[in-house]
């Protein structure tokens, strides 16, 4: 069949036009693949390590990633507010092992040892703690007994079974096997029983009714 030329040059105008969208559709669908990929290599340099930190890209600008004394400040922030009941008293002990007149003599341990620290750490536990948490802490009668059993009990005699042990195999002499045995029966203080217990993220209304009954 002979085509008209009217024809011939319609026909020729859809095909181009059929072309260029053809063109265009690809080039949309080939941007929609090159940000898709881009997105994913994005997310992949921002996944989160086991630290709970980004991992930082190799290829990235040095300008860009922290210098080495902010990562060193920022590693041992992290350390210090986990450990610092821990860091604390090694320090305090390494200060007064260098030098001991600083507690012994200047620090007035009669008065702030036993007055003052006891005061201070009993304000700071009663301020953190409501009424209703130590009449809680009353009621539970078999922890409670449990706890005093324990202690006076359990420990106690297992030091006492240990020391007379030693003693029999001349490991120690007696005078110290029975400073164990009376060391060993003797609550703790109530104010170290509050601040290793809050230390510890325990139970400090029931630490502190605990501590007070036992001594």
């Amino acid at each position: 069949m002979t085509m008209s030329p009217e024809d011939k040059v319609n026909r020729r105008d859809k095909n181009r036009a059929s072309t260029v969208g053809l063109s265009v559709h690809n080039v949309a669908s080939l941007e929609k693949i090159i940000i898709k990929d881009g997105d994913d290599e994005a997310a992949k340099d921002q996944r989160p390590t086991a630290d709970g930190d980004c991992a930082v890209d190799e290829n990235a600008d040095p300008a860009t990633v922290d210098p080495l004394h902010k990562r060193i400040r920022s590693k041992w922030s992290q350390i210090y507010s986990r450990h610092s009941f821990l860091i604390l008293v090694i320090c305090a002990i390494l200060i007064a092992f260098a030098y001991p007149p600083l507690g012994a003599t200047y620090l007035a341990p009669q008065i702030t040892a036993t007055w003052i620290a006891v005061v201070f750490i009993f304000i700071l536990a009663g301020m953190g703690i409501k009424t209703e948490e130590f009449a809680k802490a009353f009621q539970r009668l078999r922890f409670n007994a449990f706890l005093q059993l324990f202690n006076f009990g359990a420990v106690s005699g297992i030091v006492f079974g240990f020391s007379r042990l030693m003693v029999l195999a001349g490991a120690l002499p007696q005078s110290l096997a029975d400073g164990m045995t009376i060391c060993a029966s003797l609550p703790i203080t109530v104010n170290m029983v509050l601040v290793l217990t809050a230390s510890a993220g325990g139970e400090e209304s029931a630490a502190g009714f605990n501590a007070a009954f036992g001594n």
